[in-house]
C-alpha cells in the first residue's frame, strides 16, 4: 500500500510508518510527488477532499502530513502545491466546507467536521501553529 492509498483508506498507522521513514532518511520526496492520476494530487490533497474511507479522520492525516512536511523543511511548498487544475490542498478544504455549510444541517457529526475543516484551513493557509 502506498502513502495516498493510506489516506484514503484511513489507515493512520500506516501513514505514520511512512512519515517515519521520510524522517528517518530525510527525503520529502513522497510528499512533495502528485499522483500520476488525471488531478495528480497529493496525500495532502486527497486528505483536504476528504476523500477517505472515514473522512473524521482527515484531520489527524492532515496534521501528520504537515508535521511531517515541516520537520523535512518543506512545509511552505507542500503546502502550496497545485493539482493539475491549480487547486491546491487549501482551496479543496474551502471548496469541501461551503459544501457542508450549504447543507445546513444540525447533525452534530456535520458540526464535528466543521470545526474540524475550520481548524485544516487554518493549517493550510498559515502553517502549523509553533510548538
Amino acid at each position: 500500500m502506498g502513502m495516498r492509498q493510506a489516506v484514503r483508506m484511513s489507515d493512520l498507522p500506516t501513514l505514520k510508518r511512512f512519515c517515519k521513514e521520510m524522517l528517518d532518511s530525510k527525503d520529502a520526496a513522497l510528499l512533495l510527488e502528485p499522483a500520476a492520476t488525471y488531478r495528480e494530487w497529493t496525500s495532502l490533497h486527497i486528505a483536504a477532499w476528504g476523500q477517505l474511507k472515514d473522512p473524521k479522520k482527515a484531520k489527524d492525516m492532515i496534521e501528520l502530513l504537515l508535521q511531517t512536511a515541516k520537520k523535512c523543511g518543506v512545509e511552505p511548498q507542500y503546502r502550496a502545491l497545485k493539482a493539475s487544475d491549480t487547486a491546491t490542498a487549501l482551496d479543496l478544504a474551502k471548496e469541501r466546507r461551503e459544501k457542508l455549510l450549504s447543507a445546513r444541517t444540525d447533525d452534530p457529526n456535520d458540526l464535528e467536521l466543521k470545526r474540524n475543516l475550520d481548524k485544516v484551513i487554518d493549517w493550510l493557509d498559515k502553517g502549523l501553529p509553533e510548538e
